[in-house]
């Protein structure tokens, strides 16, 4: 894969139909969760997964909308801040 993975990204993913959002892995600052699997930057899966499915390839800001997928460029509002409930 020659498109690194970023936070809010759609990419499409062996075996499933649909485009999956890519979000950050808030507990590992190395790893992206996409659907059920972990991968690193660079799409590969990331160890002791069992069998992944392979990230096909990444949607461009411009296919993403001729799809209809969500675009969320604002970082802030994929994880809002944490709240103290106290």
């Amino acid at each position: 894969m020659s498109t690194r993975l970023y936070d809010t990204a759609w990419v499409s993913v062996e075996g499933v139909e649909q485009p999956l959002q890519v979000q950050k892995d808030r507990r590992n600052p190395a790893a992206f969760i996409v659907g059920d699997y972990s991968y690193d930057i660079d799409g590969r899966p990331l160890a002791s997964q069992g069998a992944v499915p392979k990230i096909l390839n990444l949607h461009s800001l411009q296919s993403a909308k001729e799809a209809g997928l969500k675009i969320n460029i604002d970082v802030g509002a994929a994880y809002p801040e944490p709240r103290d409930f106290l």
